[in-house]
Order: structure tokens, then C-alpha cells, then sequence
């Protein structure tokens, strides 16, 4: 079935047919082409999203330890480890895949002679939200990267550019993405103008242009076309988060999986274990797991986290192994879950845009536009925290609510923020970046991380970006390792 399992539609074509059946003279040039163009790249970002991206991120923040061969990287060193530079080279080689398959039909699509002007600019919009929401990963941990684009895509030797010209080109690209997406997703998984102005405002988050950040959030909060799930237990955030969904109220922009082509996620077992239990008889997942991190009891963040909070539950609260095979604080993370996989993949969508991203942007944006912590930045927090503990998220509740008054300047507002930003993106690849962009991850990370001893940990230079592959040097004859390489990174150090 391949990529069709994307659209959850039977008529949809498999992009690799096309790819070795469909010479590249007469590729782009219908509909049913331009869309297998567009699942080429989703189904690239499978991998690209994959457990050593996830485990990478969540082992950065203050609540998360980790083990084998992502220990070294735990000390805040950068990557000290062979195999995790190779592991992240993978990702670097899977995202610019993926952005190499935007490129190549974006250089197509304007040729196309089956397809109407209207069409031809929907799709292509479709493929510059891909193009840059993956920019966006590489620049977010890479810093300034080579621009490969539909200009240069048959050039093999390109300059690395700088982090500001990375986020211009990036803008670029949702500016006409924004103009020319579908209102609403073709099919589940391809982009729609939501999925844009998230993007779009999470990047004016990084580059301070917090009015228009407000502006795009509030479209997406403000259009009614998204809620937030309500649940009564842990395990009814599986309707946001579980396995074999097919879409919820909340998702933006998820990567789907498929039982059918084997292309499932792999993540689920870097979090779970065989002997996982997530319900009496119900394994966190079902073969070869195993994992690579896990949080302590101790931690800052886990101890003082209300376990009356469903949010805790479905991240923590299920399982302590024992003290005599990992040790008696040990708590492995649980928000995803399939209780059908095989081997260590799970049928599980990777979320990486939905609604509760674009309110923690409005709460954020709205407050720094107004200099001062607004109703709508303490409502949209008030949301997320009703809906938590299994009350309707829009009817206040004078014993949850936070008051702004309680939280009238804008540090106050930001430790709050952080709180509930911490809950609701437990696990999720996202929260490094959100505290490493407020300037609070070394302050976090030094207090909170060291739960045996209380002392300060520092973050070295190094672990703030990765590596830029040393294969990128090797055959890109347009990079200089001695000056285009990450801070603190050299071939002997790796």
C-alpha cells in the first residue's frame, strides 16, 4: 500500500511507482502526480522524525536521563559518542532527503501541463511548508545550514548559510504556503493553512516578531476548527495520542504511520521496555523493546507535578521498576503506546504541530506584545490546565483557574508558562527548544538535573547545537570544517 496509507484513501497512488515507472520528462504534470510529490517527502520525514531525533531532544532537558550510548551525551558535553553522531547524521541525511524531494518537484510543478495555475500553486505551496517546516528543524539544531534549493538542485557543492538568511528563506516559503495551501487537508497528513501559521508564528517566536506571532496563533485558536480532546482518565489522551488514530480535534500536522508497509515509529520502544506494563497485561510494547531514557521520582519537575493532573499519569505515572533492577526512583515515559506492534515499531502518528502548540504561542505572543501578561495569556494556559484535570477546557473553574492577577509581570507569567508548557509537551520533542529559545535552560537545566546531589550542572557550548556531519565536509567541497563546523566540534573530538 505504501504512501497511500498516508491519505487513508484507496485511490491514492504510491509515490514509488511513479518514481521508477514515470520517466522524469513526463513526471509533474497531473494531479495524481503532483500529489505523489508531496507524500514523497512525508514519507521521508518517518525517518527523519525518528527515536534517536525524539530521545535526542527529551534527554536535553532538565526531567529526562539517559542511558547506553546516549549516557555521554547526558553530561552536557555535545555529541561525545560515535554512535550517536552517526545516529544524528541520519537525521541530517533524512531531512535534507526530504527537502531534496520538495526541490525536485518544485523545479517541475511550474511546467506541469495537465494541472490548472491554481492547482500548479497548491501544491507548490504544499511542498514549501514541507521544504521549510524541515529548514526549520535544521536550523533550530544546527544553527546556519547550506540553502538547497530548487535553483541549486543538481549542485552538489553549497555554502553554508547563515542562521538569520536560514530564517528569511524559511519565511519565504510559508509567506507563499500561507497564500496558496488548502484551506483543509487533501487527505489526513498533507498540509493545510493551520499547519502554516503554527509554523510561521513558532519561527517569528525565534526571530522576535511576536505581533505577528499573535496575529497567525490567534487565526488558528480563534477559527474554531480545533479543540482540545476531553478526557476523564490518562489513557483517554490516546484519542491525541494513541495508536491506530486516525485524527482528533487537535491534530495540525501529524506524520502517520501504517501497519501495512511496515513504516511504523520507532520511538515507543527507546520509552518502553518487555516487562513494561502499562495496564495489567498490556506491554508498553509488544517485542524488542527497550529504552534509552527515563525520568526519577526525584526530579524537581516530577516530584511537585499534581498527580491528580491526568497529564502525570499519562507521562509517568504508571511504572517504577524496583530497586533491584534499575533502582527505586526509576520511572519510564508512557504518553505513547501500542499495545499491537511488532519488533520495536508502533502504529503511533508522530505529532509534530497540534492545537495546544498554537495556544502556548497566542498565550506567549500576546503577552509580549502587550508587554505585560494578558486574559487571553492566562485563558489559554487555563485551558490546557481545566482540560488536564477532566473538566470542559472553555468553562472556568474558580478552584483551578490561575488569576492573572497572581501572575502580572511577565517573569511570574514565564516560570507559569514553562510549567505548563513542561506537562503538556512531556516527551513530545519539544521542549528543549522552547526553553533554550527563553534563555532558561541553563538556569533549568543546572538546578533541576542533579537529583542525587543537588549540585549545578553546566551546559557546555557544544550541546546547545549538533554536529554537522563530517560527511557534509567530505563531498560538500563548499564547507570548511575549520570554520563552518558547530562550536566545540572536531573530526578527532567525534
Amino acid at each position: 500500500m505504501g504512501l497511500a496509507a498516508l491519505t487513508a484513501c484507496d485511490d491514492c497512488l504510491d509515490e514509488t511507482d511513479y518514481t521508477y515507472s514515470i520517466s522524469s520528462e513526463t513526471f509533474y504534470n497531473t494531479v495524481e502526480e503532483a500529489n505523489a510529490a508531496v507524500l514523497a517527502p512525508l514519507d521521508i520525514m518517518r525517518s527523519a522524525y525518528n527515536a534517536n531525533f525524539f530521545a535526542t531532544l527529551e534527554i536535553n532537558t532538565e526531567y529526562c536521563y539517559s542511558k547506553g550510548v546516549y549516557t555521554n551525551y547526558d553530561n552536557y558535553n555535545g555529541f561525545v559518542n560515535a554512535t550517536h553522531v552517526t545516529r544524528s547524521a541520519a537525521n541530517w541525511q533524512n531531512l535534507y532527503k526530504a527537502i531534496m524531494y520538495c526541490n525536485t518537484a518544485l523545479a517541475q510543478l511550474p511546467k506541469a501541463s495537465e494541472m490548472t495555475e491554481a492547482e500548479i500553486a497548491s501544491y507548490m505551496g504544499e511542498l514549501r511548508f514541507i521544504r521549510a517546516f524541515n529548514y526549520f528543524t535544521l536550523v533550530k539544531y544546527w544553527g546556519g545550514v547550506p540553502l538547497k534549493t530548487e535553483e541549486n538542485v543538481t549542485t552538489w557543492d553549497v555554502p553554508k548559510s547563515s542562521k538569520e538568511e536560514v530564517y528569511d528563506f524559511i519565511i519565504a516559503d510559508l509567506q507563499y504556503a500561507l497564500e496558496n495551501c488548502p484551506d483543509k487537508s487533501r487527505y489526513i497528513a498533507t498540509p493545510n493553512k493551520s499547519a502554516v501559521r503554527v509554523c510561521l508564528a513558532d519561527v517569528y517566536m525565534h526571530t522576535g516578531d511576536y505581533a505577528e506571532a499573535e496575529r497567525l496563533a490567534g487565526e488558528v485558536v480563534n477559527s474554531g476548527a480545533y479543540s482540545l480532546v476531553q478526557v476523564s482518565s490518562s489513557r483517554d489522551f490516546d484519542k491525541v495520542f494513541g495508536y491506530d488514530l486516525t485524527t482528533s480535534t487537535e491534530e495540525i500536522f501529524y506524520v502517520k504511520t501504517s501497519r501495512t508497509d511496515s513504516k511504523t515509529w520507532d520511538y515507543v520502544s527507546y520509552t518502553a521496555h518487555p516487562q513494561y506494563e502499562i495496564e495489567p497485561g498490556k506491554l508498553m510494547l509488544n517485542g524488542n523493546g527497550y529504552y534509552t531514557h527515563y525520568t526519577d521520582l526525584r526530579n524537581h519537575i516530577i516530584s511537585t507535578w499534581d498527580t491528580n493532573d491526568f497529564r502525570y499519569g499519562l507521562n509517568v505515572g504508571f511504572y517504577v521498576f524496583g530497586a533491584d533492577a534499575y533502582g527505586e526512583y526509576t520511572c519510564l515515559l508512557t504518553k505513547y503506546w501500542d499495545p499491537n506492534a511488532q519488533g520495536n515499531g508502533a502504529n503511533v502518528s508522530i505529532p509534530l504541530i497540534r492545537y495546544p502548540d498554537a495556544m502556548l504561542i497566542y498565550a506567549e505572543a500576546s503577552a509580549r506584545v502587550a508587554g505585560a501578561p494578558t486574559e487571553t495569556s492566562i485563558e489559554m494556559l487555563n485551558q490546557l490546565r481545566r482540560r488536564a484535570y477532566g473538566h470542559d477546557p472553555l468553562v472556568p473553574n474558580a478552584e483551578l483557574d490561575y488569576k492573572l492577577a497572581d501572575y502580572s509581570t511577565m517573569d511570574s507569567f514565564i516560570d507559569l508558562l514553562i510549567k505548563e508548557e513542561t506537562y503538556e509537551h512531556f516527551n513530545e520533542g519539544k521542549h528543549w527548544d522552547f526553553i533554550v529559545r527563553l534563555g532558561k535552560a541553563q538556569e533549568l537545566v543546572g538546578k533541576y538535573f542533579n537529583v542525587e546531589d543537588g549540585s549545578w550542572t553546566e551546559i557546555q557550548e557544544k550541546h546547545y547545537l549538533w554536529k554537522i556531519p563530517d560527511e557534509e565536509f567530505n563531498y560538500n567541497k563548499a564547507m570548511n570544517q575549520a570554520v563552518d563546523q558547530n562550536p566545540g566540534y572536531t573530526t578527532e573530538e567525534s
